[in-house]
């Protein structure tokens, strides 16, 4: 995301001759910090210095007076006409100059330290202003151009005014912010795409097809974590930025993109069942009930015992309840004989 911050300096230049009303815009970013407009009698360097973890630009000014004879002058306090005559260096006001004469003062700026005067060939830079991210501010900049009235350079007239206008846009960018959420909608853009299959035998469980995403995740959250106590207060809208990529993140909702992946290569193939075979497959449900019979009649005439017998028993009575039978499954519910082969099973058992 750019954060932009925009204000206007406006520029009253007093020169000798014409000079055409007009308004410069610059551009200042991280890649062009500082960028040179021409007035034809001086020129006027813009640069962004630095912007703090509060979101705070200072934009500087310098003024170079490319004038081989006249004097640019800046007030930061305001003066009547009798009171710029009283200054040590003493100052008059042209004919030229707007307003009743002894009447007359000069336009100031508050963001002006004291009197600037900048001489011919001479350069001088000013501090303009600490603007707040995303504050929009107006500053005029009152220049006047003059002239020495007397060889000891005591003495200066102010002559005459042309207005110019300087709007300077300042771009900062918070380079942390800028990656992260890069990072977040990528993220989120590959999690959309994604079909975690929560079918019961995809060989990769749900959990595990989603633990890489939930990984990043938590590591975008870990830098947020560090990086943001560095943006400011939490009131602070460089601040509650990273707040908005955690919600972000935590509105995911991986349960919108679960289904079934449709791809039976990554199912686990079901296991085939073993088709029960035995010595009794071959006997009708009526001779197994007759088979167990004659052994509860032997057990219970004392003419063999329960454990002899017990594992055949056991295999007649598998062999009609068991599902993978291919003669007895069909029949076992419906048959007749159920409840007679569960009779005589459980009599044996018990015995």
């Amino acid at each position: 995301m750019r954060k932009k911050i925009v204000f206007m300096l406006l520029f009253f230049f007093a020169v000798v001759g014409s000079y055409a009303n007009e308004v410069r815009k610059v551009k200042l970013d991280n890649e062009h910090t500082e960028k040179t407009e021409s007035f034809g009698f001086c020129n006027v360097s813009v640069t962004k210095k630095y912007s703090d973890e509060n979101g705070n630009t200072l934009v500087e000014v310098e003024i170079d007076n490319i004038d081989e004879e006249n004097i640019i002058v800046l007030f930061g306090h305001d003066y009547s006409e009798r009171e710029l005559k009283k200054l040590p260096l003493s100052i008059s006001l042209d004919s030229s100059i707007p307003g009743t004469k002894g009447e007359r003062s000069i336009q100031v700026s508050k963001d002006v330290p004291g009197m600037q005067v900048i001489n011919p060939n001479e350069k001088k830079k000013l501090k303009i202003i600490e603007i707040k991210d995303g504050e929009e501010r107006s500053c005029r900049l009152p220049f006047y151009i003059a002239r020495y009235n007397n060889k000891r350079k005591t003495k200066i007239r102010l002559i005459e005014v042309v207005e110019e206008e300087l709007i300077v846009e300042v771009e900062s960018r918070d380079e942390d912010y800028i990656r992260l959420e890069s990072e977040c909608d990528s993220l989120i853009g590959e999690i959309s795409k994604q079909t975690f299959c929560n079918h019961p035998r995809h060989r990769i469980s749900l959990e595990n097809q989603e633990a890489p995403y939930k990984t990043r995740i938590d590591k975008i959250k870990a830098e947020i974590k560090k990086i943001q106590p560095q943006k400011g207060f939490s009131t602070d809208r460089g601040y509650q930025r990273y707040d908005d990529l955690k919600q972000k993140l935590d509105a995911i909702d991986f349960t919108a993109y679960e289904g079934d992946c449709g791809n039976p290569r990554n199912h686990k193939s079901v296991p085939s069942r073993s088709r029960h075979s035995c010595k009794y497959c071959n006997s009708s449900l009526q001779q197994i009930y007759h088979y167990l019979d004659d052994y509860y009649k032997k057990i219970y005439n004392r003419k063999t015992t329960k454990e002899s017998v017990m594992a055949d028993v056991n295999l007649l009575y598998k062999c009609c309840t068991d599902s993978n039978c291919s003669k007895h499954a069909s029949l076992w519910n419906s048959s007749d004989y159920k409840s007679k082969i569960i009779d005589r099973y459980n009599r044996i058992s018990n015995f």
